[in-house]
C-alpha cells in the first residue's frame, strides 16, 4: 500500500517536477484545485490586509506574472541547476511568485506608511507594482545578456495574430452590441489567452516544439495541429466572462470577480509569455 502510493505520487507529482516531463491528468485536476483553494485564501488575505482587488491593483500584479514566465525561461536555458531549478517548474514556482509577491506587497504598505507618502489610497500598489516591473525588467536583462535572439519574428507574429483576432472580437461586439466582450477588462483576458494560443500553433506547427498541456496534447493528437487551441480558448473564455458578467453584479462580489478575471490573466499570459521568449531565444 505505501509503495504503491510512493509510486503514484513519484509518478504523477515529482518526476513533472525532477524531469520536468509536463503535465498529467491527475496533476492538472490537483494543480487546478489548489488554484481554486488559493484564490479564496487570496481573496482572504487581501480583505485581511485592506488591499482592494479592483483593476488597479491587477495592473500592479501583470509584472509579477510576467517576473514568473521569464523565470521559466531562466530554467529553460538552464541558468540554474538542481535542485534550484525545481523551484522554477511549476507548482513550486507558483508558491515562489506568490510568497515574494505577498512579501513585496507588505513591504509596499509598511514603506508608504512609514514615510508618510500616501497621496492617495493607492499609492502602496503604485509602490507594488513598480517592485514587480524592476524584477521583471532585471529578469529580462538577464535573458537578453546571457543569450542570444534566435528567431527574431516570433514575439511580431504572436503579438501581430493575437491583436488581430482581438480587434475582430472587439469589432463584432461593438457592431452586435455585445457588452461584455467590449469591457478592457475582459478583452485583456481574451487577448492572453488568446496570444497563448498563438504562441502554441507557431511553437508546435511551425517551430517543432511540443507542448507539455494535456489537453493541448491532445488536440495535436486528433487534428495534427495547435491551431485549435484558438476555438478551445474562446469557447471556454467567452461563457465564463458571460456568466462574470452577469452573475456577479453585486457590489461585494467585485472583488471576487476581479479575482477571477486576474487568475484567467495569469493562466493566458504566462505560458503566451514564457513560450515567445523560448521561441525567440531558441531555448
Amino acid at each position: 500500500m505505501i509503495d504503491a502510493l510512493r509510486e503514484f505520487i513519484t509518478t504523477y507529482f515529482i518526476h513533472p517536477i525532477t524531469l520536468d516531463t509536463g503535465y498529467n491528468p491527475v496533476n492538472t485536476v490537483t494543480w487546478a484545485l489548489v488554484l481554486v483553494a488559493f484564490l479564496f485564501l487570496t481573496l482572504k488575505l487581501l480583505q485581511w490586509l485592506k488591499i482592494r482587488i479592483d483593476r488597479r491593483f491587477i495592473a500592479a500584479v501583470l509584472p509579477y506574472i510576467v517576473v514568473g514566465a521569464t523565470l521559466r525561461v531562466i530554467e529553460d536555458a538552464e541558468f540554474v541547476m538542481p535542485p534550484l531549478s525545481y523551484l522554477l517548474i511549476t507548482p513550486l514556482i507558483f508558491f515562489l511568485i506568490f510568497g515574494c509577491s505577498l512579501i513585496l506587497l507588505i513591504l509596499a504598505v509598511q514603506i508608504t506608511k512609514a514615510r508618510r507618502i500616501v497621496t492617495d489610497k493607492n499609492t502602496h500598489v503604485h509602490a507594488f507594482g513598480l517592485f514587480g516591473l524592476l524584477w521583471c525588467l532585471t529578469n529580462l536583462a538577464l535573458l537578453f545578456w546571457f543569450t542570444s535572439i534566435a528567431v527574431p519574428w516570433v514575439p511580431f507574429a504572436v503579438i501581430g495574430i493575437a491583436a488581430a483576432l482581438t480587434g475582430a472580437i472587439y469589432a463584432l461586439a461593438t457592431r452586435y452590441n455585445i457588452r461584455f466582450l467590449t469591457d478592457r477588462l475582459n478583452l485583456a483576458v481574451i487577448a492572453a489567452h488568446l496570444l497563448d494560443a498563438t504562441s502554441s500553433f507557431i511553437g508546435i506547427d511551425l517551430l517543432g516544439y511540443a507542448g507539455k498541456h494535456v489537453i493541448e496534447g491532445m488536440i495535436v493528437e486528433y487534428t495534427g495541429t495547435a491551431a485549435g487551441m484558438f476555438l478551445l480558448k474562446l469557447g471556454i473564455l467567452i461563457p465564463v466572462l458571460y456568466v462574470l458578467n452577469t452573475q456577479f453584479t453585486e457590489k461585494d462580489e467585485d472583488e471576487l470577480k476581479h479575482l477571477v478575471l486576474l487568475a484567467l490573466l495569469m493562466i493566458g499570459l504566462a505560458p503566451a509569455v514564457r513560450n515567445t521568449l523560448r521561441m525567440m531565444l531558441g531555448v
